[in-house]
């Protein structure tokens, strides 16, 4: 079977690593990727490596979270040539399924005389993207995965649900050994693409709180701006100004950055999917402190695997993070607990067995 695999980026957002994590069982079941990209990201340098062969998609870069005038201008202008370029490939490289791993490429798919699975990542809130990406999916022969189920929620509301399915996120085994919670001062540490939705400014505030309390653990970010300009990073980083906090940059190595911290903090705005870095700290053992956002409550169960705060503040925030600093016995069953979660329901086996099993599944509803 020959896939082509289409995203909006190039580069190593948690949704491509997630299409990177398909890879090998793609390969191991004998189909053929071929992958549809925009730019010349990290993404398109490790295919090439892979031996996977990859086309240039015509799609320009637009502003994260709420979209611009601006931006609805240039995308008018990107979808009709993006429409013709997914075309052209389809039928240029006898395509028998498209893969769409995200929402800005799905209107190139429309009425697409082959079957199309699409990978929805991310909650979509706003209705006008709503609309769009509904209409389409009704105008082919589609079926969607979602990451979690907040995220499935407005696609089996307008579809018939038996084409939506909920697959959680799968990450390989990172953990380096037995963790032990003694260091002091506590390293504290938020991992990921530094971006409003993500909560750096409560992590900050939270950094605020607890230094102005006389607490003072050492915080860590890892990570920078992808997808977009560096502007809300410059702000962070004038924020931490006087504040216990370094600033790693971004790193391919998640195991290495857990394992230096003790706590991985989470407080994602309130549309979060299930996000992968959660997954990612249960295989490494490091305790989590979430915020109960979006689909977050559905991988995080309070007080056994993470801890979800009382609110979605910086306030609460530092109060759960201060109060699991000074209980390292919770510490340790948080880590054995979130260990064992990954190992029942989160391993990367187990995501690519669903995934490729409904691509192959619709495939054949298809013939």
């Amino acid at each position: 079977m020959n896939i082509l695999f289409l995203d909006q980026f190039s580069e190593p957002g948690g949704a491509q690593l997630c299409l990177k994590d398909l890879m090998p069982e793609i390969l191991r079941r004998g189909w053929n990727p071929r992958l549809m990209l925009p730019g010349e990201g990290d993404l398109v340098v490790w295919a090439r490596k892979a031996g996977i062969p990859t086309d240039p998609l015509p799609l320009g870069s637009y502003s994260s979270g709420r979209k611009t005038a601006s931006d609805v201008l240039r995308f008018a202008l990107d979808a009709p040539r993006m429409f013709s370029a997914v075309r052209d490939a389809v039928k240029r490289h006898r395509v028998d399924m498209v893969y769409v791993n995200g929402p800005r490429v799905l209107p190139a798919v429309a009425r697409l005389a082959c079957p199309v699975v699409f990978h929805t990542h991310s909650y979509i809130g706003r209705r006008m993207e709503q609309g769009l990406i509904h209409w389409t999916l009704r105008n082919a022969a589609s079926t969607v995965v979602a990451a979690s189920d907040y995220v499935a929620g407005p696609y089996r509301r307008v579809l018939n649900p038996n084409r939506v399915q909920t697959i959680y996120n799968g990450v390989g085994d990172l953990h380096g050994g037995e963790r032990h919670f003694s260091h002091r001062p506590a390293r504290i540490g938020i991992i990921g693409r530094i971006a409003p939705e993500k909560g750096h400014a409560d992590f900050l505030r939270a950094a605020r709180h607890m230094k102005d309390r006389g607490v003072r653990p050492e915080f860590h970010i890892y990570g920078g701006s992808l997808f977009g300009d560096a502007r809300f990073e410059m702000e962070m980083r004038a924020m931490a100004e006087g504040l216990p906090v370094t600033f790693h940059g971004w790193t391919d190595d998640a195991a290495n950055a857990l394992k230096e911290v003790e706590i991985l903090a989470v407080p994602s705005g309130p549309d979060e999917a299930a996000t992968r870095v959660i997954l990612e700290a249960f295989s490494a053992g490091t305790p989590v402190v979430a915020y109960r956002a979006g689909g977050i409550p559905e991988i995080v169960e309070d007080k056994r695997t993470g801890i979800l705060t009382a609110s979605p503040d910086a306030s609460a925030l530092a109060q759960s993070v201060e109060g699991l600093t000074n209980d390292s016995a919770l510490m340790e069953r948080l880590s054995a607990a979130g260990r064992r979660e990954w190992q029942r329901r989160f391993r990367i086996e187990r995501f690519r067995a669903e995934v490729c099993d409904l691509i192959e599944k619709h495939a054949r509803s298809w013939g």
